[in-house]
């Protein structure tokens, strides 16, 4: 008997009728097509349909027996040998979409510019945003930002992004919200410079300008951000930032 689950397998990529066979397999050793449809309480032609698909995988293998084929696993080494083609596979892929993401971005720059406004929701958005700013190597400016702007995507996510910034040599400027200002005295180096709202003016909301995008991020539970992208109203928010930078506090 074994001890492993189908959801490993599932886990692996394996999809669930390809997992159910193969489990099946495993628990026998070694089995004819009509022990694996008892077990799998598949129709036969899944099973075989699926034993196939193991074989050109070369997972497993079968013999002749009595004019019968006896299915087996085969060598312990073939799931991972499976996976490192997999992981070539993979990697040629990758290598492909960034040739094809190089042209993509050479096409977008020819276009004119136009006026653009895009909606990120959720965590994985809003990191997504952040890190393609700095890939960019544009430098930014940024105000609000409150305490659940760290709780939401942590100080992890916010110290690593500080990282980011300084291998790519790209700067900021942050005017924060008093109530982390702990937080933000932490982060000052020469990449990034750090000043505060008056105590009493704390917007639940950040302001984010850079190039010429502007993002604004509601922090909610699920947090949102409201991207314009026009070279105006980025210009036009940087000269109101430039203001506020003067008469924010140290």
């Amino acid at each position: 008997m074994t001890t492993m689950e189908i959801s490993e397998l599932l886990k692996l990529g394996f999809n669930k009728n390809e997992a159910r066979v193969y489990f099946a397999l495993i628990g026998f050793g070694r089995a004819d097509a009509g022990q694996i449809i008892s077990e799998t309480k598949f129709h036969k032609n899944i099973v075989y349909d699926n034993l196939e698909k193991l074989i050109d995988k070369g997972l497993i293998s079968f013999i002749i027996e009595d004019g019968r084929k006896v299915f087996q696993i085969a060598s312990s080494n073939a799931l991972m040998g499976f996976f490192e083609e997999k992981e070539e596979e993979l990697k040629n892929q990758k290598a492909e979409a960034e040739k094809i993401t190089k042209e993509i971005n050479k096409i977008a720059k020819s276009l004119p510019s136009k006026q653009e406004a895009i909606i990120y929701r959720g965590v994985r958005g809003l990191k997504e945003f952040y890190l393609s700013g700095i890939e960019r190597g544009e430098d930014s400016v940024a105000f609000g930002a409150p305490q659940d702007s760290i709780d939401i995507m942590g100080e992890t996510f916010w110290r690593n992004l500080q990282l980011r910034r300084q291998e790519k040599n790209v700067h900021t400027k942050l005017i924060f919200n008093p109530s982390i200002r702990d937080y933000g005295e932490t982060i000052k180096n020469k990449f990034t410079e750090v000043k505060y709202f008056e105590r009493d003016f704390e917007p639940m909301t950040e302001t984010h300008v850079q190039g010429d995008e502007v993002g604004i991020v509601v922090w909610t539970k699920e947090p949102f951000l409201f991207l314009i992208k026009d070279k105006h109203v980025a210009e036009s928010y940087l000269k109101f930032f430039e203001k506020m930078w003067k008469h924010a506090k140290i």
